[in-house]
């Protein structure tokens, strides 16, 4: 179903939108009266309603159901900034697969500045409303050492240049950070860093080395299948 996202949305009966939402609806997904649409809020609010008219300015919907979500996953992802075009893809997967938190960090082999806040918002919404999401991942530009590391009872780190290690056959955890880096890996100085930490655990696949995109969907759906066990 089409969906739009709106984080100040909340139950009425009515709804109206207007502005750069009303535009993109109307003149790029080209919505029409009498369609269901999604509103979502990224904060687990989803909301169906029915489009009653169209204008110049605004749409009008009238409330159908809706639903509220709670959290079933709690994942955060480090993700060492890896080239735009990696970068955005990683962002959009990271938000389908329903991760909570997405630090960006400027790894010692990352090779771009990061695009603007903006920028880097909109790729967000498109691949929440794409995926009719409940879920708007956070986005944090920090360092491996302003990572939160006491929050996790796991940190998986995929990693080819390391011997897999895994702590005490842990196979579930309260809340876990998925570790992804560039496309060129950890530095030395890095994978000091990141082994020294208590939750860690790291996994080497039997695998070619991972695009960052791809490394980020396997991660999280190894999270994810631990999750279903």
């Amino acid at each position: 179903m089409r969906a739009s996202w709106d984080p100040a949305l909340s139950l009425n009966d009515q709804y109206v939108i207007t502005g750069d939402r009303h535009h993109h609806l109307v003149h790029v997904i080209r919505i029409e009266s009498g369609e269901n649409l999604l509103l979502l809020n990224g904060k687990g609010l989803k909301v169906t309603a029915r489009i009653d008219s169209i204008s110049k300015k605004e749409i009008r919907l009238t409330h159908l159901n809706h639903e509220q979500f709670l959290p079933s996953t709690q994942i955060d992802l480090a993700l060492g900034v890896p080239k735009k075009e990696a970068l955005e893809l990683s962002l959009k997967q990271a938000t389908e697969l329903g991760i909570n938190r997405i630090y960006l960090v400027r790894s010692q082999y990352s090779q771009i500045r990061l695009p603007e806040a903006d920028r880097l918002q909109q790729i967000l919404i498109s691949a929440l409303e794409q995926s009719n999401s409940v879920w708007m991942p956070e986005l944090i530009e920090a360092t491996w050492s302003e990572i939160p590391w006491s929050d996790f009872t796991l940190a998986l780190m995929l990693d080819s240049q390391s011997e897999k290690r895994q702590k005490n056959d842990q196979k579930c955890f309260e809340k876990a950070l998925l570790i992804v880096g560039p496309e060129g890996g950890f530095s030395p100085e890095e994978i000091n860093y990141l082994h020294a930490q208590s939750q860690i655990e790291i996994l080497r696949l039997p695998t070619p080395i991972l695009r960052t995109p791809t490394a980020v969907a396997t991660g999280a759906g190894i999270l994810l299948g631990r999750l279903l066990d």
